[in-house]
C-alpha cells in the first residue's frame, strides 16, 4: 500500500499512477483511502485533474521512501546466495573517500554482482541513516561518538588549515599560523563536534577569531573564498574536488592532523555482501 501512495505522489495523480502500477483507478483509491482510515489524517488533496500532498502526505512519503528503500535492501541482502544487491556507503568531505575507492575497486574486482549506492552528507544524517538500516557503513571525520557502532580507523590523515584565494594577502605562503588568521573573516563547518576538535587543535586562539559564516558543503563556502569575502577553515581532503586555480589551501603549522574512521552499527546482522565488504575494509586499519 505504501508503494502505490509513493506512485501517487510521484505522479500527482491517481489516475497516472493506476495506468503506472497497472491496476483500475477505482482500486487505487480504494487503497489510498484505506491508507486514510488507517493512518488517522487525510493524505492528499484531490482536484479535478491532479492531487497535491497534504501535510500528513509529506510527512508519511518520506517515511514510506525509507521503509520501502529498506524493504528492497532486505530482498537484496537476503534473496540470494551469492554475493550480489547493494551497498550503501555515507561519505563526508575528505580524504577517506579515496581510501573507498580503492576498496571499491578491489572489491568490484572479486564480486562484479555487487552494486555501491554513494550518499554524501554531513555525519549527523550519515550516522542517522545507518541507525535506520539505510546505509550500511558511513566514513566520517573525528570525532565521532563510536560508542554504539563498530569501526575502522583509515590510513590517510588530514591537514587543518584554510581555504584562501590564492592571490589574496596570504600569497606567496605555503603554510600559516593560526595567530597570522587573527582579524582574517573565517568560514567554519557547521557541526559542532568539528568546531571543537578545530579549537582543540588550534587552541585558545581559535575563539578570537572572527566567524563570519557556517557551511556544511565546502564547494558553496569555496564561492565565499573566491570572492574574497573570507577564508574557509576546513581539512585538505574536502578541497582534493575544487580544482580552482583562483584559491589554494594552506595548512595551518605546527598543528596535529586528523583521521577519518569508518564506522557501521554494532550487533546488526548484516548481508553476505556488506559482511565482505567490511573484512575488505578491516585491511585498511585497525579497531
Amino acid at each position: 500500500m505504501l508503494k502505490y501512495f509513493a506512485v501517487v505522489a510521484a505522479e500527482n495523480s491517481i489516475t497516472k499512477a493506476a495506468e503506472k502500477l497497472y491496476i483500475t483507478q477505482p482500486t487505487l483509491s480504494r487503497q489510498i483511502a484505506e491508507l486514510e482510515e488507517e493512518v488517522g489524517a487525510p493524505l492528499l488533496v484531490r482536484g479535478n485533474r491532479s492531487v497535491s500532498l497534504t501535510a500528513a502526505g509529506e510527512l508519511l512519503l518520506r517515511r514510506a521512501e525509507e521503509m520501502i528503500a529498506l524493504e528492497d535492501k532486505i530482498k537484496e541482502e537476503v534473496g540470494s546466495g551469492s554475493p550480489g544487491g547493494v551497498i550503501s556507503l555515507g561519505l563526508a568531505e575528505s580524504s577517506s573517500a579515496n581510501d573507498v575507492a580503492d576498496v571499491i575497486g578491489v572489491f568490484r574486482k572479486k564480486y562484479p554482482a555487487v552494486k555501491f549506492e554513494l550518499f554524501t552528507a554531513t555525519a549527523d544524517l550519515v550516522l542517522e541513516r545507518i541507525d535506520k538500516g539505510l546505509v550500511d557503513v558511513g566514513f566520517l571525520l573525528e570525532p565521532v561518538n563510536v560508542e554504539k557502532y563498530d569501526f575502522v580507523r583509515l590510513p590517510h590523515e588530514e591537514r587543518v588549515g584554510v581555504l584562501t584565494r590564492a592571490d589574496g594577502k596570504f600569497a606567496g605562503k605555503s603554510e600559516i599560523s593560526s595567530e597570522e588568521l587573527l582579524g582574517e573573516p573565517l568560514i567554519v563547518p557547521v557541526r559542532r563536534e568539528l568546531q571543537q576538535n578545530f579549537r582543540s587543535i588550534i587552541g585558545p586562539v581559535y575563539d578570537k577569531f572572527e566567524i563570519i559564516a557556517t557551511f556544511n558543503v565546502v564547494n558553496n563556502a569555496s564561492l565565499l573564498a573566491e570572492r574574497g569575502t573570507g577564508s574557509v577553515l576546513v581539512i585538505e581532503g574536502a578541497t582534493q574536488y575544487l580544482h580552482n586555480a583562483a584559491l589554494k589551501f594552506l595548512p595551518i603549522a605546527g598543528q596535529p592532523s586528523m583521521r577519518c574512521v569508518a564506522v557501521w552499527k554494532k550487533f546488526q546482522p548484516s548481508g553476505k555482501a556488506v559482511s565482505l565488504f567490511l573484512e575488505e575494509l578491516a585491511m585498511l586499519g585497525g579497531h
